[in-house]
């Protein structure tokens, strides 16, 4: 039967004796006064073992709270009944005695400790630790409150990973590499046995040690549910009251060693109980709730991750400033991300011999920079001050880093930052480097482009130097001048002369200092993954231009990273793709369409070829003229259309999409073709029109220059040695200018990307 939650007679719920209760019950401050009038008993008396079958009687008949066990009298024996068949289910009236089932002090493995959900603002939530995490915390209890061994400086332990640590005496959960609030910790030893939510440890410890020292090893017997087939014409059965512990606003009581309740002692419960026992119910089906001792699922050291191989730096782009646990919430979307994707797609990532893990750490670098102290703001007019901050907060970043005066602040910050990150990393983790562990880092906007400038020290300065040597010359108004002055105008050559001389030797010097002090990383980066990032519009407007080798090390050279990978969503409006910046003719070129996490089969993707968008938009336009005269094949085809032009694909190959339009079925997907016709924006319909317009017009320009051009130029032939552009796939139903709007912030949550990254750093345990 289930237990209703009670309400106070105003109606709202009690919220006291356990902020963890299930929704509507609480229980208040623990009375440190219990009444314990009905049983005085010295403090080392153990009752007798517990027969469940021996007469009670109460001494007081008007007050069934004092109860008298009378363990003297045997029962009468009764006929063995007949053994009934195997039942499917337990037959309530039976018992079920186990061997060494007997009370005792709760051992490590049936300690559970858990910290507070702070994600779920609506309700208290308590998450279980790890077993390896409980198992630790639990020995550490023991060691200071049990054994008593203090030591003078009290360790934090590590939990969740090496992410976290938890002060048992605060009972607090600390980050330690990202700044934030801490979080509460319980220790979890008696539950409600409806939900398994653990009930305040204060109240528990206590409840915990009354229970050992009136029934410590005494053996438990575990009372089944009655039949109800059974139990159809039967009277109802009073509870038998072993003991009662009494707290402020709640009480406890024991009907049996395994039977123990919880009652509110508030107005409403203490009606609703009244009324329910007048009516037949028990006092624990009308208001109670049932506790479980120990936690049903035993906590083992085997039960932790597998140490770290990979370690991700996810650096943050603009608009931090608006919140500065953005980035942090954000990393901790894509690593759930990730933990999603490794259950379906690297299941031996996850096993206990695996000794593979990448973990992800939240680099925040602009809350601490104060670039303009606060001129901007001062100067920012009253009118749409919301929307001004808004804009100030993030488009303002960019033009920082384009000052000269404030982008080597910037750049600065980044770079203690990632280096402290990474010390602190490998003081915590000893074994990192020793056994070969690699560092990536996940870069989301403008945090791209400031980690390209520190792995390849580009400075601005180096191109104003180009600049001013590539202007020299003299003065326009000296190229002539009189014969009275040709002695000066010699004279000013001369000086000009040396000044240029002076300037190339100071120059040179100057660029030995500052290549000695261009910011390095203190780690060999192995790759780079640019999100959402305008890195290819910075390096473009810098001078960066084609070199036609197909050679990777043009962007970016070997020695500062391995691998660059630019991940992008088509809507996205401030990507750029990097890949016509190393051979022109790529901008012809389709990006690679990054695998869908749902697809059951993943294509390596050096195996797929390149694509022209010509080629691919003619292949669409076909499928799309087959899908509205074909509509009873329109899934397949959709399908054929995402697997050829988006993954070069053959015809016959399995599709990738197992999301929207191929897991619809064909009456679903025309049905929904006509509905969206029907209910676009006519605004947003004329957009879009327009934006296919622009598409085709451009390809026919593309086409023509094919044709006079007649044959490929020798550079057209070379192809990259490695990709580089991978782009989203774009789900069907979406329109592109309202995806505009969010598809640069989408990245983080998105376990396509998690499936990106994860098949780059372990690609030999992607299942095929």
């Amino acid at each position: 039967m289930s237990f209703y939650p009670s309400l106070d007679d105003d109606g709202t719920s009690i919220n006291s004796c356990a902020e963890n209760v299930p929704a509507g019950l609480g229980f208040g401050i623990l009375d440190q006064s219990m009444e314990t009038d009905d049983l005085s008993l010295d403090s080392d008396y153990r009752p007798p073992s517990y027969n469940p079958q021996s007469t009670v009687s109460h001494s007081n008949p008007s007050d069934p709270s004092q109860v008298v066990i009378d363990l003297t009298k045997s029962p009468e024996k009764s006929k063995k009944p007949p053994r009934p068949p195997p039942p499917k289910k337990p037959i309530l009236g039976k018992s079920l005695e186990t061997k060494d089932n007997v009370v005792k002090d709760l051992t490590v493995p049936q300690v559970r400790w858990f910290y507070k959900d702070e994600s779920n603002k609506k309700a208290v939530k308590w998450l279980p630790f790890i077993g390896y995490d409980s198992c630790q915390l639990e020995y550490k209890y023991r060691q200071i409150y049990v054994h008593g061994d203090v030591p003078l400086e009290i360790e934090r332990i590590p939990v969740q990973g090496g992410l976290f640590e938890v002060d048992i005496v605060e009972k607090k959960c600390y980050a330690i590499y990202w700044k934030d609030d801490a979080v509460d910790v319980l220790r979890g030893t008696w539950f409600y046995h409806s939900n398994q939510e653990p009930i305040d440890d204060n109240i528990a410890q206590q409840i915990e040690t009354e229970h050992v020292k009136r029934f410590g090893g005494q053996t438990i017997v575990a009372e089944l549910s009655p039949d109800p087939k059974q139990t159809k014409n039967a009277k109802p059965q009073k509870e038998v009251l072993l003991y009662q512990m009494r707290f402020k606003d709640c009480h406890v009581d024991w009907y049996s060693i395994k039977d123990v309740f919880m009652y509110s002692d508030s107005t409403s419960s203490r009606l609703a109980r009244s009324i329910g026992t007048s009516i037949g119910f028990s006092k624990a089906s009308s208001s109670g709730y049932r506790l479980l001792r120990g936690f049903p699922q035993e906590a083992f050291l085997e039960d932790k991750p597998p140490p770290i191989s990979d370690l991700i730096f996810v650096v943050h782009g603009v608009g931090q400033i608006m919140d500065h646990s953005s980035i942090i919430k954000c990393c901790k979307d894509l690593r759930n991300s990730a933990d999603k994707v490794k259950s379906k797609h690297f299941p031996d990532l996850i096993s206990r011999t695996s000794t593979k893990r990448a973990e992800f750490l939240p680099v925040e670098w602009r809350t601490s920079l104060r670039l303009d102290g606060g001129i901007v703001d001062s100067i920012t007019p009253q009118k749409l001050k919301g929307l001004r901050w808004m804009l100030n907060s993030t488009g303002m970043d960019v033009l920082y880093y384009t000052s000269p005066l404030h982008r080597s602040e910037i750049v600065k910050a980044l770079h203690i930052e990632l280096n402290r990150l990474y010390h602190l990393f490998c003081s915590r983790n000893p074994g990192f480097e020793a056994n070969g562990g690699r560092v990536s880092i996940f870069a989301h906007s403008l945090g791209c482009v400031i980690v390209y400038d520190i792995l390849t020290g580009w400075n601005p300065i180096h191109l104003y130097d180009q600049y001013l040597s590539h202007e020299a010359g003299s003065h326009p108004d000296l190229d002539t001048v009189s014969e009275e002055q040709q002695g000066l105008a010699a004279e000013l050559n001369s000086a000009r002369k040396r000044v240029a001389d002076l300037e190339d030797k100071l120059l040179a010097t100057n660029q030995v200092a500052v290549a000695i002090n261009t910011p390095k990383l203190d780690f060999q980066l192995d790759a780079l993954f640019c999100v959402g990032s305008p890195l290819a519009v910075f390096l473009a407007l810098r001078g960066t231009r084609p070199q036609g080798n197909g050679s990777v090390t043009h962007i970016m050279p070997k020695s500062a990273c391995k691998r660059i990978f630019n991940i992008y969503h088509p809507t996205d409006p401030v990507a750029y793709r990097l890949e016509p910046l190393i051979l022109r003719h790529y901008s012809t070129i389709r990006p690679l369409k990054i695998h869908r996490a749902d697809s059951t089969k993943q294509i390596p993707y050096h195996e797929i070829q390149p694509m022209a968008y010509s080629a691919a938009t003619k292949k669409e336009e076909e499928m799309t003229a087959r899908a509205s005269e074909e509509p009873s094949s329109s899934s397949e085809i959709y399908d054929d259309m995402d697997d050829e032009s988006g993954d070069g694909e053959q015809q016959d190959s399995p599709a990738l999409n197992d999301g929207y339009m191929t897991r619809m079925s064909s009456g679903l997907s025309s049905m929904w073709a006509k509905w969206s016709r029907g209910n676009k924006i006519p605004e947003l319909d004329a957009l879009e029109d327009m934006e296919r317009d622009m598409e085709r017009s451009i390809n026919m320009q593309i086409e023509a220059m094919d044709v006079n051009t007649g044959e490929l130029s020798a550079d057209d032939s070379v192809e990259l040695d490695q990709r580089i552009d991978f782009e989203i796939k774009e789900s069907s139903m979406s329109s592109s200018y309202l995806s505009a709007l969010t598809s640069h912030t989408s990245y983080w949550a998105t376990p396509d990307v998690a499936l990106f990254i994860l098949t780059q750093l372990f690609p030999d345990y992607l299942l095929s």
